[in-house]
């Protein structure tokens, strides 16, 4: 039977237990009766004083974790071990067991107050602060502690057990104590601690895949053979090959992997060296010399590792200033092609944000910036997968990096609900995000980052979809293909123009139609699409304005050539588009048309829509006030619902108000419905507006508008859209 994994329910619960005052205190207290059996194997029989002190390593790696909570734990852990498994008296216990934790507590202490009042926390200071203290102090420390129990009657120790004991503190200090605590805290926290993180972000800059599985399985197949070999020529020429793989790999793969390596090394030599002592039952230079070149390595390991990452940390800060925006705290795309190269299967998830700046252009570069940054801070406070956000250029937007997972769908769902719950901050208002898409991509080319995010970053906004999927592969393809498509459409005439006749509710029997030009693009054996359909590829391109230029002028061109009598026609309206109303030679256009095809300007009506937010509203007025000018009449569709509201009827000149038909569907069943629409017309009329009921589908509706006032009604329930073509022969045959 397979082995599920725990849940990380079941984990952090096994944790909190773990960390409970009473279980740790067992566990210091169990772990150091193994610490004096792991201790046992480095012991110098002769004097008794362990060469590796995995008790001192423990000891300190103990207080380090849990402080000034750990001693009682360690006290009483010596003095069993004392009365129980040594050969010292009971008063030799109390004493030893009182006084030896002093020198490792007080330096321990020392150093985590000298780093927390540091104000430059760097780690490679941190490392020299660890190294003065416990290769040098701690031992100068324990020494003068041993003095003073031998200058005491109780106790004899001898000046040989000082000095070894000393030199066992230093070497215990510099290779098994940073890994037993490194260890300690992944255990019990159960997550890396900073130098963890550090060591990872380390070997991520640095290595090479090859590089390192050839140096791992070099070092791991050297180490066991080492542990093979008894005391021999071979044995420390192989251990000392094997410090040298050591020192090449510090920096280039991480601290901690040469650190471990580094480790087993120095253990294998000291076993084999203390094996040899115990048998010759003499401690010669040979073996001084050892224990002298193994600190010796280890203090020249310290002062690689932390020149290692003082140079990285000089690099990684010279990298932040090159690829994170000051003002925004955003990644760029170096950073992004970097972090992309560590994910075996990355998903790029674009957040579309044009909408939300489009608003936001009256707060400054200052009011942008803190939104983005305040965004940002909401994502990471409530997900913590996403590490880092970037900033594509020329996109206004937000992209991050996840690698693909089961429930990926769940995890975008997720953000899409942060968005909405959303809330920017400003001067003491608020406002949340408006309609926003997560643009999703799994990159199969990471060589091609910049050509894909530029087409991925420069998709249409869809209002109606909050998470899009893409194929990276098909991306470009396919938005080159949409856009041969639409330019062909263009090109060779394949929209259509139909026309969704009004009815004069003032006066039903008027010989005079009204209409509105409406759109359709032609399929070949297909029904016509609606411009649902299609336009948004038509703003994708930018070509709204390009499109309306060519409605215009095929509709000018229809009416003058098959309509018989103007006199047929009272109002043809004629929809703008708000890229178009930014269109500086619009007006020209018209009436340039107007004259070409000998068009009453007076008989047309153009229609500029409240949906859809207007860029420049100062060309807007000055384009809408040429129009009127010309003899054109200006409609304000969809009102009530869009963007501007009662504002555009102060700022733009209008002769029509088109009620939105969200007031009008259930006008026959909603009194609320009814008030509004009765308030509009109340207000058209003092305006000496014309107004125009939208999306009327049913006799019983015509009947209410023509009661509260209403001059034309518009919808299914009066006429169906047809071609324009057919209207005009209709107008013609009546």
């Amino acid at each position: 039977m397979l082995l599920s994994t725990p849940s990380p329910h079941t984990e952090k619960s096994a944790r909190r237990f773990l960390n409970k005052p009473l279980v740790s205190q067992c566990i210091i207290f169990g772990v150091l009766w193994a610490s004096y059996y792991l201790s046992s194997f480095f012991e110098i029989e002769e004097t008794g004083f362990f060469v590796i002190s995995f008790v001192n390593a423990f000891m300190v790696s103990a207080i380090f974790y849990w402080g000034i909570a750990a001693i009682p734990a360690i006290i009483l852990a010596m003095l069993t071990h004392g009365f129980f498994a040594s050969d010292l008296r009971w008063n030799e216990v109390l004493l030893f067991s009182c006084i030896l934790p002093i020198a490792p507590a007080l330096t321990t202490f020392a150093y985590n107050y000298v780093t927390h009042r540091m104000k430059q926390r760097s780690v490679p200071l941190k490392a020299g602060i660890y190294f003065f203290l416990f290769a040098i102090v701690l031992p100068l420390l324990n020494a003068l502690l041993l003095f003073l129990i031998a200058s005491s009657p109780i106790i004899h120790v001898d000046t040989p057990f000082i000095f070894f004991s000393s030199i066992s503190i230093e070497l215990t200090h510099l290779v098994i104590t940073p890994l037993m605590y490194i260890a300690l805290v992944y255990v019990f926290r159960g997550y890396a601690d900073a130098n963890m993180r550090l060591d990872k972000q380390l070997f991520n800059a640095n290595h090479h895949r090859w590089t390192y599985y050839l140096w791992l399985s070099l070092s791991l197949s050297l180490s066991v053979t080492a542990m093979l070999v008894h005391y021999s020529l071979m044995l420390f020429s192989l251990c000392f090959f094997l410090l040298i793989l050591v020192f090449m790999g510090i920096g280039r793969y991480g601290i901690l992997r040469p650190m471990i390596v580094g480790a087993i090394v120095t253990l294998v030599m000291v076993y084999e060296a203390v094996i040899w002592v115990n048998i010759t039952d003499d401690i010669d230079e040979n073996f001084l010399g050892l224990l002298e070149v193994l600190i010796l390595f280890s203090v020249l390991a310290y002062i690689q590792g932390s020149d290692s990452i003082r140079r990285f940390m000089l690099n990684q800060e010279q990298l932040r200033k090159e690829r994170i925006d000051p003002y925004t705290g955003l990644y760029n795309l170096a950073q992004l092609k970097e972090d992309l190269s560590h994910i075996d299967e990355p998903v790029l998830i674009y957040l579309d944000l044009k909408t939300t700046m489009l608003n936001l252009t009256g707060i400054g570069h200052t009011g942008q910036a803190q939104f983005l940054r305040q965004l940002t801070k909401h994502f990471f406070t409530a997900q913590p997968s996403i590490l880092r956000f970037y900033r594509p250029p020329f996109s206004v937007g937000l992209i991050y990096v996840e690698p693909l997972k089961p429930d990926m769908n769940d995890d975008l769902v997720a953000i899409s609900d942060l968005c909405d719950s959303f809330q920017f901050f400003w001067q003491g208002t608020s406002i949340s995000l408006f309609s926003h898409t997560l643009h999703c991509c799994k990159l199969s080319n990471k060589d091609k980052v910049e050509e894909t995010i530029s087409v991925f970053c420069d998709q249409p906004t869809f209002h109606d979809h909050k998470i899009r999927w893409f194929d990276d592969s098909d991306l470009s393809s396919h938005k080159f293909l949409r856009l041969n498509s639409v330019q062909r459409a263009l090109r060779e005439n394949q929209f259509e123009l139909y026309c969704q006749p009004y009815r004069n509710l003032k006066d039903p029997d008027a010989i005079s139609s009204s209409f509105e030009v409406l759109l359709r693009l032609k399929q070949d054996n297909a029904n016509p699409l609606e411009p649902d359909e299609f336009f948004p590829m038509i703003n994708e391109f930018g070509l709204e304005s390009q499109l309306d230029k060519w409605v215009i002028a095929h509709t000018f061109e229809m009416l003058a050539t098959q309509l018989n009598d103007w006199n047929l026609v009272d109002r043809c309206a004629i929809n703008l588009t708000a890229k178009s109303l930014g269109d500086e030679g619009l007006s020209d256009f018209v009436i340039q048309k107007a004259n070409e095809f000998s068009i009453p300007l007076y008989k047309v009506c153009f229609e500029i829509t409240e949906s859809s937010a207007i860029e420049n509203e100062t060309l807007t007025i000055e384009t809408v006030h040429a129009l009127r000018k010309a003899g054109c009449k200006i409609a304000l569709d969809d009102f009530g619902t869009g963007y501007a509201s009662f504002s555009y009827l102060r700022r733009i000149p209008i002769n029509v108000l088109k009620i939105d038909g969200e007031f009008v569907r259930n006008l026959p069943t909603n009194d609320a419905d009814q008030l509004i629409v009765q308030s509009v017309q109340l207000l058209a009329e003092n305006m000496q507006l014309t107004t125009v009921a939208e999306y009327v589908e049913t006799e019983n509706h015509a009947h209410i508008l023509t009661h509260l006032g209403i001059d034309f009604a518009q919808g299914f329930g009066i006429a169906k859209p047809r071609p324009l073509r057919e209207h005009i022969g209709a107008l013609n045959g009546g």
